[in-house]
């Protein structure tokens, strides 16, 4: 007989789907550091990412114990604070200081190909949060460099401040500048701290950015390294500091998106500032940047899917739910995820291009607090009754 079309199969058949997957947590800080070490282990690559992530390797960094380069103590500080991934590039100290500084920039072998300097880091396996080069990023065009490159990547930027007044320091913070240029992400730092080195037997003064590198990466992406105690035992330039009085150096520096180092009653010194050089929020960056990361990554996976209403739903859905685990725990305070209403066309659409709006709020950090006094002659008019 002739064979049936329609017949497909005689028995059972089971399909087996998954639920759309978990998109997880926001992640952890990675560093990203730029530097000189010119002892360090021949067999770490010069130009090239080398993953820290304890005082061992950390050693690599000059076996010899004589402590040279940049690069040994910034890494040191931050391992003596929080134990995170620290990813740093070495490069060969030029003739001049110029020479280094170019070297530190980096860029493209025009005959290699090959990735040098800060470029190097584009090529670090996992998300860099902060990225910085204590000692080189004082000037315009250092900061500058540092600041597009954080924009491309999505980190966060510890920039040193030039080692002159207050006053000069915040003239110095009106040349930088422009959200459009990456600088809302950069945490500027004035004055520098001393810490104590073991080669030198004495405290040695690091670059403003060292210390403040450390503070960023103990806390959450979302949260302010602001007002946190550090292991200074000094700092190169005293910054008058009051928190009752809105006319001091400090509140000057604050006023103009520069954070410092000073004496506070929680002992020591504790870096000072909670925002960007352009005023932003460092935490709403960091908060930014990490929920940026992550949808990047869950969106990867559906890509060229067909856009039918279940996929378009389902979604949405999952990326509410996910938004909705960061308010459980107090990532955010609200949000919401939905398809935007007019953006959405037939002709968007038919090219591909569908548009997913999410709504979210974000905590401030604990800047300013009011505390409003009020002296009521009714507590002792009750008083009085009591007594009389």
């Amino acid at each position: 007989m002739a064979e049936v079309l329609n017949f497909e199969h005689n028995g059972i058949t089971v399909n087996a789907t998954e639920s759309p997957e978990a998109m997880g947590g926001l992640g952890d800080n990675v560093i990203g550091l730029v530097g000189t070490a010119p002892k360090a282990d021949p067999l770490i690559p010069r130009n090239a990412p080398f993953r820290i992530n304890s005082f061992t390797t950390h050693a690599l960094l000059d076996p010899t114990g004589s402590e040279e380069g940049t690069l040994y103590h910034a890494v040191y500080q931050i391992l003596k604070v929080v134990k995170v991934p620290v990813y740093v590039v070495i490069v060969e100290a030029g003739a001049t200081p110029a020479d280094t500084v170019n070297a530190v920039i980096g860029g493209v072998d025009p005959t290699t190909g090959r990735k040098l300097g800060l470029a190097a880091l584009g090529s670090v396996p996992e998300d860099l949060t902060i990225i910085g080069a204590p000692g080189f990023t004082g000037t315009k065009a250092v900061a500058s460099e540092f600041a597009s490159f954080g924009k491309r990547i999505k980190a966060r930027v510890v920039l040193d401040g030039k080692d002159v007044s207050v006053a000069d320091q915040v003239t110095y913070s009106q040349e930088l500048g422009g959200a459009d240029l990456g600088f809302d992400r950069c945490l500027v730092v004035h004055n520098m701290p001393a810490v104590y080195s073991k080669a030198a037997k004495k405290n040695v003064f690091l670059a403003p950015s060292s210390l403040a590198i450390a503070a960023l990466a103990k806390v959450k992406q979302w949260e302010s390294p602001g007002n946190q105690v550090t292991y200074a035992e000094d700092v190169s330039r005293v910054v008058e500091y009051n928190i009752l009085d809105t006319s001091t150096e400090g509140d000057l520096l604050n006023r103009y998106g520069v954070s410092y180092y000073a004496r506070t009653v929680l002992g020591g010194f504790s870096l000072l500032g909670n925002r960007s050089i352009t005023g932003k929020f460092i935490s709403y960056v960091g908060l930014e940047d990490a929920i940026s990361r992550k949808l990047v990554k869950a969106g990867q996976k559906a890509m060229a899917k067909n856009l039918t209403k279940s996929f378009m739903d389902q979604e949405v859905k999952r990326i509410n739910d996910w938004l909705q685990t960061l308010v459980a725990d107090e990532t955010i305070p609200g949000g919401s995820v939905y398809l935007h209403p007019e953006l959405n066309s037939v002709e968007k659409y038919k090219n591909g291009t569908w548009y997913v709006v999410i709504d979210y709020g974000r905590y401030a950090p604990n800047e300013h607090m009011v505390y409003q006094l009020n002296a009521r002659d009714e507590i002792i008019e009750q008083f009085l009754e009591d007594v009389l």
